[in-house]
């Protein structure tokens, strides 16, 4: 069974008298330890699809299962829990509180399930040293580069050991430096910690890590091979 199954995917908002159909009946299934870039232009339905792969919505029509279950049939609070225990997001903006230490912006994912202080504090060392920041916990998201912002970053979504990472853009902000450490970090949660890494990306170099490219046109996948495009052994277009 796939981690994340999306059968018939649509997704319709109402703008006014109009009705925007973000989502066309999309199919999609994605493995544990799989790493998938979502392409596609402004409008294509990138956005949406990433919300609802993160729980965040659910789709108009269709199914969407999260590691078996039923988007559709969860309360909000059961999605609250959903995404708390198997989601981490990583965003282009880092999105760190500024004026939290990188220790306590980590911890707090952990603070929302429970976890207490001796444990929060000592899980969450661990993790800022597991992406190189073992001697910047006590620096606020000012006072660190915007590579070591989106470690930080990186380091809160793992905080709750989640089964996927949701990474939006994560190295639009950055260097080229920084972007290739980024992914190279983000890379090994896949290959090295099975975890299921979903990169929303404008970059091609940044999609050059995944398993499968994912190109979106109009909400739907885009099945066409793009221009000039090379066909490289490990590289697949749904």
């Amino acid at each position: 069974m796939a981690l994340l199954d999306m059968k018939g995917l649509t997704k319709n908002y109402q703008l006014g008298k109009v009705i925007v159909r973000a989502l066309r009946g999309l199919d999609l299934q994605i493995d544990k330890g799989e790493i998938v870039a979502v392409m596609g232009p402004s409008g294509s339905g990138k956005s949406t699809l990433m919300h609802i792969l993160g729980a965040l919505d659910v789709p108009t029509e269709g199914k969407a299962f999260i590691n078996g279950k039923d988007l559709q049939q969860l309360k909000e609070a059961e999605l609250v829990v959903l995404r708390g225990q198997t989601v981490g997001f990583v965003f282009q903006t880092f999105s760190l509180i500024p004026t939290l230490s990188a220790q306590r912006n980590v911890e707090l994912p952990m603070i929302f399930q429970g976890v207490g202080k001796k444990e929060r504090a000592k899980k969450a060392s661990a993790l800022l040293a597991g992406v190189g920041l073992a001697d910047r916990t006590h620096h606020k998201p000012n006072e660190l580069s915007g590579g070591e912002r989106q470690r930080v970053a990186i380091a809160r979504a793992l905080a709750n050991d989640p089964e996927i990472i949701l990474a939006d853009e994560p190295t639009g902000n950055l260097d080229s430096e920084s972007g290739e450490a980024v992914l190279s970090l983000l890379k090994g949660l896949a290959k090295k910690d099975g975890k299921t890494v979903i990169l929303v990306t404008h970059d091609p170099e940044a999609a050059e890590i995944a398993d499968r490219i994912i190109r979106l046109r109009d909400g739907c996948i885009d099945t066409r091979k793009p221009k000039g495009s090379l066909n490289r052994e490990g590289e697949s277009y749904a």
